[in-house]
């Protein structure tokens, strides 16, 4: 039978990206955020608790990157969640190139989406950020041959909030509206 753990989310892993802006000093800013979700096909959530200085920045330029996180950037970017904005400045913790949308966009990263904000939905101590995607830019060499992201040449970082530990995406384990099609038969 199962254990009633109480109200905890348990939806972990989600993955971990590095969100830049720029400041009104027009200073470089990156956090660290892990609390990530999907809007339908062309949105995304970010989930930022209020106490980050970043929150002042989104809601003054309304544009962020959000940078897919690869294990190569992960000290970085554990570093840029552990220290504040408002006390470090950490515009040289990732070398960058300035986007369509004037955000950071992290070079290491081999996906980057550059995001307006639409919406924030506030609860007690968090804001959920809701940003329409204007502009992903992709590596090639993380395109499979079909030119669809590879999940397996990406291998993504993953957090996991219960234990606060970091993961690589595992193995492919079935295809999509594929797998399926014989459970009936």
């Amino acid at each position: 039978m199962w254990k009633n753990a109480g109200p905890i989310v348990a939806l972990y892993p989600t993955p971990t990206v590095v969100v830049g802006m720029i400041d009104e000093n027009e200073r470089v800013n990156w956090i660290n955020v892990a609390h990530v979700g999907l809007i339908g096909l062309d949105s995304i959530m970010l989930s930022i608790n209020k106490l980050h200085f970043s929150n002042e920045i989104i809601k003054d330029k309304y544009a962020v990157s959000v940078n897919i996180v690869t294990e190569e950037m992960l000290e970085a970017t554990d570093f840029v969640g552990i220290v504040s904005g408002r006390k470090v400045d950490k515009s040289n913790v990732f070398e960058y190139t300035m986007g369509i949308r004037n955000v950071p966009m992290i070079n290491l990263s081999p996906i980057v989406m550059e995001c307006e904000l639409t919406d924030n939905f506030e609860t007690k101590e968090h804001n959920q950020y809701i940003f329409k995607v204007r502009h992903t830019h992709i590596k090639p060499e993380v395109l499979d041959e079909n030119g669809n992201i590879s999940y397996d040449i990406l291998k993504p970082i993953l957090f996991e909030m219960p234990t606060k530990s970091y993961y690589k995406l595992g193995d492919k384990v079935g295809n999509c509206w594929k797998i399926g099609e014989n459970f009936y038969k």
